[in-house]
């Protein structure tokens, strides 16, 4: 007996004349190669897609914005640190990143990679208290620079609210992984846009209104102790005059002949229980308003640190392109860009490099902003900035709100006549880090 294989094919249709013979089965395997079957396209998992041929390079500057008005001198600190602290791990100059280091034990580790990893941990901690008195500085510098261009559209020329001004400006920190500072292998830059320019000491006018309000608060409190008084001092003198009465009435009681005596006790008089005259019913005190739970100036302070902190992070993590490198342990020097009238312990002029890392941050500059604008359909604008001959990375900060720019006294173009102590150059920091990499 046959035996039929069981087909995938559609069934055939027979038409209703034709009758079935026994050849109907053989050709069914003939007749399967005309039944039109749709395949859909084939697709290269290797085919590029179209709009990566518009994009370009990636950027090798990340943008990040805080959600405040202004970068205050604690806030530009704090990120500072946090990203020196990425840049050491990034570049290999450390085997952990720098918050692990601390909690490494040291009984395992031999003398010398304990020594560095000391040295290493005590110089970031004098810089990370350095930094925090740096941007102070900073700060005050640029506020006494007094120079100030035209806002830009949209910027915040009423920051305080009570029509004064808060300017701010544009701070630059560089971080050169190198030999020495000429010879420098990796080049980062850190920009911090929308730095509080203030007066360290001077007062805010939010606060001088704060206190006027307070003041002005005083008076009514005043009214309103100064009536319960009155109020108190009221009831003493109805009392008072009440017992007045009941005196002049014992008097004129007594002024009339007096009764026999009785050979009876007189009872013991009972206490009363009537306010004495001389004394007044005690004030009510006034049941306190309740307010709504809201965070104290510290606490919102350190909420705002570390939404900032962990933003930067996660900026690094999703870079278009990595800061990390494979670098041998060497020095890192900190540099800071500041007016001459910037005054800091532990920061030293460098006149001579200035030229050099001018070059550096003139990159920077048009890499952060080529990675800002709008791209044509040919992707022109990165790929500008990928031709640059500097190689610099680095992240820029950036406020809510616009920031004031105010001009350099190196700058092209300016009308008014430069000061020698608003001139910008680069200064550095004191201090030395030097990397390891045993641990």
């Amino acid at each position: 007996m046959p035996v039929f294989a069981p087909s995938i094919s559609p069934p055939r249709t027979i038409p209703a004349f034709s009758k079935p013979s026994t050849s109907t089965f053989a050709s069914t395997s003939s007749t399967e190669s005309a039944v039109p079957i749709s395949m859909p396209p084939a697709v290269s998992p290797l085919a590029p897609e179209e709009p990566s041929t518009l994009r370009g390079p990636p950027s090798l500057v990340s943008k990040i914005t805080l959600d405040v008005d202004g970068v205050s001198a604690a806030l530009a600190s704090a990120l500072a640190t946090s990203f020196i602290a990425h840049v050491l791990f990034l570049k290999s100059q450390v085997p952990f990143p720098v918050m692990q280091l601390y909690r490494l034990p040291g009984g395992k580790s031999n003398p010398r990679a304990l020594k560095l990893r000391t040295e290493l941990l005590a110089s970031f901690d004098t810089l990370s208290s350095h930094l925090g008195t740096t941007f102070t500085a900073l700060s005050t510098a640029f506020a006494l620079c007094g120079r100030p261009r035209a806002p830009a559209e949209g910027a915040n020329t009423n920051g305080t609210g009570n029509g004064h001004a808060r300017p701010t400006r544009r701070a630059y920190l560089a971080i050169l992984v190198g030999p020495s500072i000429g010879s420098a292998r990796s080049k980062v830059v850190f920009a911090v846009d929308g730095l509080a320019a203030r007066v360290w000491g001077e007062r805010d006018d939010d606060d001088d209104v704060s206190e006027s309000d307070g003041d002005d608060d005083g008076p009514d409190d005043d009214d309103d102790e100064a009536s319960e008084e009155e109020g108190g001092s009221g009831l003493s003198d109805t009392d008072s005059s009440a017992g007045s009465d009941d005196n002049d009435g014992a008097e004129t009681d007594d002024d009339a002949s007096p009764p026999p005596p009785s050979r009876s006790p007189s009872p013991s008089p009972r206490p009363s229980l009537s306010p004495s005259p001389c004394t007044s019913p005690p004030l009510v005190p006034r049941a306190p308003t309740p307010r709504e739970p809201t965070l104290s100036h510290s606490e919102e302070t350190l909420h705002t640190l570390r939404a900032a902190t962990r933003q930067l992070a996660h900026a690094l993590a999703t870079a278009d392109q990595s800061l990390s490198a494979e670098l041998a342990p060497t020095q890192t020097h900190i540099l800071l860009r500041a007016p001459r009238r910037f005054t800091h312990p532990a920061w030293i002029p460098r006149q001579t490099v200035t030229s050099a890392l001018d070059g550096a941050l003139h990159a920077f500059q048009e890499a952060s902003s080529s990675a800002a604008d709008t791209e044509d359909e040919h992707g022109q604008a990165r790929a500008k900035a990928a031709k640059q001959k500097h190689k610099v990375e680095g992240v820029w900060v950036a406020c809510r709100r616009p920031s004031v720019e105010f001009a350099d006294a190196d700058a092209e173009g300016s009308d008014v006549p430069a000061a020698e102590e608003d001139e910008m150059i680069w200064w550095s920091w004191d201090g030395k880090i030097v990397g390891f990499a045993e641990w």
